[in-house]
Parts: structure tokens; sequence; C-alpha cells
């Protein structure tokens, strides 16, 4: 153009622009043009035609989307000084869910400084009870009117191309040097005589909201959107989309007709992430962008925003921001006439073009690949462990979050996936899937789920700490999983040495290692409390000081004493071994008995006092009452001369025709006649029928006379745990499956003594320690497996050996055909537990103990407790 022609489409102070269409696009376009006029010193007249209201509610004041602003969209608005206020978010949305029959994978933010926001475009549905809502569109409108443009309510009917430009509003002509055109393709289609412009194809949608009811407001996630892939249904994309009290629906497929928001909400997937009250309140059916327009630029007139091109199916205001930026630095800095357009701002429009080819390509592969099972689940396993591996490359996991969010291109998600890296990993992905299939053939649905999940353990005893110990350690901090811990000790008790701390051998509080002094204290939460109720179905637990919710709960609450056949009259002779203070009591009364016994001149009276009845002849009652010989004949009897030793009299009771029922025969008859040859006197097929406080009834006809009676006979589970509203045992145990969980409570696991788990014969297997352990970890794991989505194992019972201590230096043991007795098998016993006690300093404490009193001799400290 000759230079005379040429300056007449230059900007400069006193140029007049015309925008039609007052929505992000024309807002963008006037708050660029006004930002790059003031650095070029120019002062351009802005008139922005826009005849609807955008504080009205329903479809004629928004454009009908989902109202999602992506981060690089808030990060371009604040550099030009358009920060978004607070009352403008409705939510931030700081995961995607992707729901599918097969899957369901929650993606956190890849970009952890990203933030991404919902908002109303208009003043809300049309139905909804919510009042006051101010739109993005309206404030955004606002601000650009505050820095000097000038906002006109009426209609533009033509545009004609000329020089200058004109357009007609209200049947008259006016006159512009600039015309830019951003009514979106929702607007009626404006006139433009004098320019074949072509507007870009569309593709129509459904949109709506869901007005949730006020009591189930909370209950809703409100930071996640749900996005959906149903297989074999036509649907592109569907999304759940929380809005504060609302949530959007917004609904794209490529059916003719197109799937409707009835039909979508109606899908069984779609129906169970919804909350059982919620109403539809607005409805409309806007149409997007699916390609580029022809002929959006000319001397004096320039396209933006939807009008020109958008991102496809993706962050369309994003794209409008992007092209109305480089339409006004066009305009200010090069000029706006067809060259300067075509130098400057088509190269943009051309790229967004050819990235939204490759998101045609994607959305073409999402299409096939959402009909395999086989693809869901490796996707679901590749995303899964770059969730969990955050320091590694996260090229799945940003390829989905782009392709739902718009925070990628088109194309840089293609170059993230078709890597030859990416490419090796989905291709392992999928061989380990298909042969999972194969062999497992499994089809139930998996879950991934990353971030605000509680994990509520009851109990500090072996299965409770145990699945601690594997759990913590395991989780990676990007998973946010809440984990506390409730017990009414606040320390872990190393019960399998309860009867060597009962007979002075080792000092009391060296068995106890508290739960706060765990390495990892600072990733778990622990309160000492006693449970008060658990509620399975509101998901609660409720303790003095309040309730705690949670997501996943291991019952670990272990069991207490069954005294249920006891018929006594005085309880004061009658002991258990189930607590630190059950073991101070016992070493109490004994050396009471033994203070009271080297005074008492009456040898009958004194064989009274010496009588020790154990009832039970399982692990505990063996090992008891053999410690119990050893303390006497080792220690007291050396400290009370004048107690003769032929008063003492020790008797082990069982109602069984063999002790230790569950010990290989021979073992069994080895222990029988150990214990018999150290003068135990041993009641094979009898139980305890009645107890007095100086002497106790066998079988119903023999009298024994003695004040103590040492009750190992049998365990119930925890009266918390025999509470529950699920299936129990005789004993209160609640029935598992294989996984360890409880039917009907998804969740919910039990484990050690609160667990009812059968054998292959159909048998329950025994409560022992190595048991709760092995269970505790099957726990933790599967715990894990939910969390990330992965398989749960079951628990797979096997006979750990067998190993019981018979005092001083004498034990059996039997490992598979190793078979053990006397000292040899006493050194593999101290090592096995040494090696079990938690904690190091415990582990030497109790190492230490062990060598002193075989030196020095046992402790025979009376404690007094009630003073």
């Amino acid at each position: 153009l000759p230079m005379t022609i040429r300056d007449a489409y230059k900007m400069r102070t006193g140029s007049r622009v015309a925008i039609i269409g007052g929505g992000p696009a024309g807002c963008f376009f006037a708050a660029y043009l006004l930002h790059y006029a003031r650095e070029s010193g120019t002062n351009p007249e802005i008139t922005i035609y826009e005849p609807r209201d955008f504080s009205e509610t329903g479809p004629k004041a928004c454009k009908g989307c989902a109202g999602i602003l992506s981060f690089p969209l808030l990060k371009n608005l604040v550099e030009i000084g358009l920060p978004i206020p607070e009352e403008i978010i409705q939510r931030r949305i700081e995961r995607y869910t992707v729901q599918s029959p097969h899957t369901s994978i929650t993606i956190s933010n890849p970009e952890k400084d990203a933030e991404i926001v919902s908002v109303y475009r208009g003043g809300g549905p049309r139905m909804s009870r919510c009042q006051g809502l101010i739109g993005f569109d309206l404030w955004l409108l606002e601000e650009i009117r505050k820095r000097g443009a000038i906002i006109e309510r009426n209609t533009v009917s033509g545009i004609h191309v000329s020089r200058p430009m004109e357009i007609v509003v209200d049947g008259k002509r006016r006159e512009y040097d600039l015309v830019v055109l951003a009514a979106g393709v929702n607007s009626k289609p404006v006139p433009i005589e004098g320019l074949r412009y072509i507007p870009p194809q569309t593709q129509t949608m459904a949109q709506d909201e869901l007005e949730v009811e006020n009591a189930e407001v909370n209950s809703c996630p409100s930071d996640v959107v749900e996005a959906f892939l149903i297989p074999n249904s036509g649907l592109v994309f569907g999304s759940l989309v929380p809005k504060g009290p609302l949530i959007n629906v917004s609904v794209l497929s490529k059916n003719e007709p197109p799937m409707s928001v009835g039909d979508f909400l109606q899908h069984e997937v779609v129906r169970s992430m919804l909350p059982d009250r919620c109403t539809r309140v607005c409805g409309c059916s806007p149409k997007i962008a699916v390609g580029s327009a022809r002929n959006y630029y000319c001397d004096g007139f320039v396209a933006v925003g939807d009008a020109v091109v958008s991102r496809l199916y993706k962050d369309g205001i994003g794209s409008s921001l992007l092209t109305a930026r480089e339409a006004a630095l066009t305009a200010i800095r090069h000029g706006f006439s067809h060259r300067d357009f075509k130098r400057y701002y088509r190269p943009l429009c051309q790229k967004i073009d050819r990235d939204n080819r490759w998101g045609r390509w994607l959305f073409w592969i999402n299409d096939k690949v959402k009909d395999s099972r086989i693809f869901l689940w490796a996707q679901h396993r590749l995303i899964g462990d770059e969730q969990i591996n955050v320091r590694g490359p996260q090229f799945f996991t940003k390829a989905v979050w782009g392709m739902f969010t718009g925070s990628y291109s088109y194309r840089s998600i293609a170059r993230m996936t078709l890597n030859p890296i990416s490419l090796w990993r989905l291709l392992a992905a999928l061989l380990r899937e298909t042969t999972r299939s194969i062999f497992h053939k499994s089809s139930s649905p998996r879950s991934l789920h990353i971030g605000d999940r509680k994990v509520l353990i009851l109990g500090s005893g072996f299965a409770g700490i145990y699945v601690l110990r594997n759990l913590v350690p395991a989780l990676n901090k990007n998973e946010n999983v809440n984990i506390t811990m409730i017990s009414d000790e606040n320390f872990f008790l190393f019960s399998p040495l309860l009867h060597e701390v009962a007979m002075g051998r080792i000092e009391t509080r060296h068995i106890a290692y508290p739960v706060r002094r765990l390495h990892w204290r600072d990733r778990f939460n622990f309160h000492h409390e006693c449970v008060q109720k658990i509620d399975l179905r509101e998901r609660k637990v409720i303790t003095a000081t309040g309730a705690f919710d949670f997501d996943y709960l291991v019952l670990a609450l272990g069991s207490i004493a069954d005294k249920s056949e006891l018929n006594f009259q005085d309880a004061a002779s009658v002991f258990t071994l189930r607590s630190l203070k059950d073991s101070i009591l016992i070493r109490n009364h004994i050396i009471g008995l033994f203070e009271r016994a080297s005074m008492e001149k009456d040898a009958e009276k004194q064989r009274q006092l010496l009588t020790f009845v154990v009832s039970g002849g399982g692990y505990k009652g063996i090992q008891l009452v053999a410690e119990l010989r050893d303390f006497i004949h080792g220690t007291l009897l050396k400290l009370y001369r004048s107690v003769k030793p032929e008063c003492v009299r020790l008797i082990l009771v069982e109602v069984e025709g063999k002790i230790v029922p569950e010990l290989h025969a021979n073992l069994g008859s080895y222990i029988l006649k150990h214990l018999k040859g150290i003068g135990i006197e041993i009641k094979k097929e009898s139980r305890v029928t009645g107890v007095w406080k100086d002497s106790i009834e066998l079988n119903g006809n023999e009298i024994v006379p003695t004040h103590t009676l040492l009750w190992m006979a049998g365990v119930v589970a925890n009266p918390r745990i025999a509470e529950l509203d699920a299936k129990k045992d005789s004993i209160g145990r609640v029935f598992v499956n294989k996984q360890l969980d409880v039917p009907g409570f998804p969740g919910v696991y039990a484990a050690g003594d609160c667990a009812h788990f059968e054998d292959q014969s159909g048998q329950p297997i025994p409560a022992r320690a190595h048991t709760a352990v092995r269970q505790a970890s099957v726990v933790a794991h599967n715990i894990l497996a939910e969390i990330r989505g992965r398989d749960k194992k079951p628990y797979c019972y096997k006979r750990a050996p067998e190993m019981v201590s018979l005092g001083g230096s004498h034990a059996i043991c039997r490992v598979r055909n190793l078979w053990l007795h006397g000292l040899a098998a006493r050194l593999a016993w101290l090592a096995a537990y040494s090696l079990l006690i938690t904690g190091t300093y415990n582990r030497i404490r109790i190492l230490t103990d062990w060598l002193i009193s075989a030196v020095f001799g046992r402790d025979t400290t009376f404690l007094r407790l009630n003073k």
C-alpha cells in the first residue's frame, strides 16, 4: 500500500474502535488495546456494543460453558492488572477424577502452583435459590468500563467494509477506524457486507446446573471435577463441575441427536457420583467452535475469540484471550490493515488451528481406547505410578490433566505420550494388564484416589502398630492420606513377654514402647482415648472428645479375658494376664502370699497360701506356669527360708484331652513330660467350676484350697467389636473375607483378635501375635491398593514356627522339619522374640534384663498400687 494509505490504518490518539460483543473476547481485546496503547503513548476511543445484561440469570446471560478458568488465563489476567476477586470464584479445582465402568482415577494438579477455578458466566442458573451471584463476564465488563471503554447496550445489525468502517446500530450507520467482531458462535450472526467472512464450524452440546439440597452440600467434593469416559456411548466428554451449592453438567457427544443431560445423568457410573437429592435448575444447548473461520480480517476489521478460532473443546476463554491479545498487539504496534493482520495476527490463529488438529487426533484415540478395559487399566496403572512417584516424569498424568483442563497444548500432550519412554511404559503396562486379565480373570472396577483420604486405626497392639509400620512409610506425601490411631494405651505392649514381667525376669516398662516415639511420628496422628462406639454405617468412631470419620478403618482393638465360665463368689483370687497392670498385680500377689506364708506356722495353711492354679493349657498357660515354677524355686524359696518347698503346689488345668492342642503331638508329649518332671500337676479334661476366696472347685466335685487362680482359659473380642452391626462369631469377632475386609462395609478391615478368619479347613485360625503381624501387612497393602487403584491381595494363613518357653534354659521349637528342645530351643526362642521387639532401645533393655536375671536373680519388689 502507498505510505499515505498505510498511515490511515495506524492506531493513534482519537482512533475510534468498535467492539461487537462484550463477552470475554471483546473485553480482553479492549483491555490489551488500552494496555499497549498506554505503552505507546496513544489513547484510542473504544466502544463495546453488548445488548445482554450479564447480571440476569439463565442461558440468556451466559455462554453456557462449564466456567473453568485455566492457570495460563489467570496468570495473563494478573499481568494486565485484572486479578479475579474472591467473590467471583466459586470453587478452586485441585483434582480431576476420571470415572468409567472399569476405573476411577483421581489426578492431582501436576503443577503445584497452577491454580484452576470455576466461575459463573452470568448471574447464575435461572431457577436456583442462589441470589446475588456475580458472574465472570459482568465483572470483566465492569472492569473494562472503569478503564475508559464506553459500554453501549445496543445491538449491531450489520457491518459494512469500507474506508472508514461502518456499523449499523438502530438503523443508523456509525463510522469507526477499526471494527472488532468479538461476538461468539452463540450470539446472533452479524451480517458483513464487503467481506466473505465464514464463521467457524460448530458442534452442539448440552448443559445444565444441578442444585444440591442444603443437607448434602458438605458431602459433595468441593475441589474435584468428575469427568466420565463411558464406553459405547458416543460421548466425547461429560463432566460434573462443582460451583458452590451447585454442580455444572457438561455433555458433548458425537451422536445424532446428541446425548441429553437427562440421558447422561441416568447412566449408572454418573448416577453413583451424584448426591441423593439434587434438582436441575437451568439447561441449554450451546454451540462450541470446532473449526476456524475464513476471511476473518481485512483493512480495519478483525475477528477475535470464538468468531475466528477456539481451543478444541477446552479452555475457550483462554484461547479468546490469546487471539484478543495478539490482535490488539498487532493493531497498536503495526497497524490494522489487511497486510498487518495477515503478517502478525494470522500465524497465531493458524497455530491454534494446527494444535486443534492434534486435539482431534487425540480425542479420536480417546474415543477408541475408552471402550477397552485393558487400555484403561494400563492407563490407570501408569497414572497411579506417576502420582505416587512425584519426582519422576509425569507424562501420562499431565496428558490426562491437559486433555480435561486445557492447561497444555494438544501438541505438547502428543509429545508427552508419544515419546519412546512413554510408549515403552505403555506397552509394558498393556502386557502386564493383559497377563493379569488372563490369569486373574477379574472384572471388578479399580479406583485411584489421591488426596484427602482418612485412615483410622483403632488399637495400638500388634495388629494396629504393624498396620501403621507398613502403611506410613509406604505412603508418598503427595497422596495426602491422613492417618490417625486411637488407643486407650499410649504405648505398644509386647504381650508375649508379659509372663516374664509378671515373674520378675523383665522390668515392667521394658516391654512397652511409646507410640509417639515411632520414627515416622510426624506422619500420623495419635489420640490417647477410649473408643465408645463404632458406627460402620455412618462411618464414624465416637470417643469422649468427639467423633472421627474415616474412609478406611482398621479394627485392631484386641480381646479381653473371657470369664463367662467362672462361677465365683470372690474375684480377689482370680487374675488374668492381659496388661502391664495385670502383671504387676500377679507379682505383688505372689510376693504377698510368700510374705504371709513365711510367718505362717501351720503347714496346711502355708500349703493353701502357696497353691497356685493356672487354668488354660495353651501357649500362655504353659509359659506362665513354667515361669512361675522358676520364679518360686529359683528366687523366692531362697529369699523366704521359712517357707517349706514341699508346701508349694502348682496345678495346670486344661479342658482338652491334651495341652496346647495346636502343637504337634510329639511336642505336646515333651512339654507334658517336662512339666511333670519339674513338679507341676497336670489335670487334663478338667475345668474350674467354682471360685471362692480360699478355694476353687474342679469338675464340680474336687475342692482345691488356694488363694490364687491365674485365668488363661480363653478370650472374647473387645466389647466395642462385639457391638458392631456386622456378622460375628460366638466370641464377638467379626467375619472377614480373604482380603481381611468386613463384608458389606467397604474400606473396613479387621485384624488380629478382632477378626474371624477361617483356614482352608474352615476352622478359625488361632489368635497369635505372629498372625496379627502378618495380617497387618496384608491390611496395609490392601489399603494402599485401594488408594492407588491396584489389586488387593488375600491373606494366606501359614503355620508359624512352633515355639514354647518352658522357663529357665528349656523350650521347644519346631521350624518345618527342624526339631529342637532344651537349651538350643530356648536360645532360638530368645533370638526370635528379641527380633520382634519394637525399638532398639527396648530390645537392648530386654536383652540386658535376661542377662541380669540369669546372673543376679529376678526382681521381687512389691509395688503397692493403692498409694
